[in-house]
């Protein structure tokens, strides 16, 4: 059985936009690629609402700081075969003033992490595979919801950098890229997170990289 663990925020915790609550296990992603992969696949679910690359938020009293919890995460589901990696979206946020650049430096110190210490709980000194995923793009919706006031008109300018900025760090390090905007749109009542549909778009064609990287 390969073992894959996702990475991410809350469109991997599976927030719901329309509700404020969380979507049930069947409709996030995660568990969507569970289903899709079967059962020679396991399918971790690591996602944490308001989660960042490497940045502390002061405005939360739990640590949302990526690269803070990730080596006791990856540490915790060894062996792994694919970590994949989705956040980025909340370093946007008006109050740690980042830029694309900066946040795919973010993204890249958490693929370094990764392989480190995946290398070092492995067996025979071998990393995990890492999928390093661009977030789904902020959109013009944002306007529609409380998002607006956390992150400004700057994010949806940003977001938009985020893929190239990814590809280019995914290339660097020697591990996978993929990019969420290309396949999913966020809700338009908010423009930050994913609707069921968004979840099973994603889902698919995480499961079409999965087959690919692990075969």
């Amino acid at each position: 059985m390969k073992t894959i663990v996702c990475y991410g925020d809350s469109n991997t915790h599976g927030y719901d936009p329309l509700t404020g609550g969380r979507y049930d296990y069947a409709v996030r992603w995660p568990g969507q690629l569970q289903r899709l992969l079967g059962q020679d696949y396991y399918v971790v679910e690591e996602g944490l609402n308001s989660r960042t690359t490497v940045c502390d938020d002061p405005c939360y009293d739990d640590n949302k700081n990526g690269a803070a919890l990730l080596p006791a995460i990856v540490k915790t589901h060894m062996p792994i075969d694919l970590l994949i990696v989705m956040l980025g979206s909340n370093d946007m946020k008006l109050r740690f003033h980042m830029g694309a650049a900066d946040i795919a430096r973010g993204a890249a110190l958490l693929v370094q992490s990764a392989k480190a210490v995946s290398a070092a709980k492995s067996a025979d000194g071998t990393a995990c595979e890492i999928l390093l995923t661009a977030p789904p793009a902020i959109t013009e919706d944002l306007r529609n919801g409380d998002g607006i006031a956390e992150f400004g008109e700057r994010a949806m300018h940003v977001s938009a950098e985020l893929s190239e900025r990814y590809a280019r760090a995914a290339h660097e390090a020697g591990v996978h890229f993929f990019d969420a905007a290309a396949v999913v749109r966020p809700s338009s009542a908010d423009g930050l997170h994913l609707t069921p549909e968004g979840h099973t778009a994603l889902a698919r064609a995480m499961a079409e990289q999965c087959r690919s990287i692990l075969g």
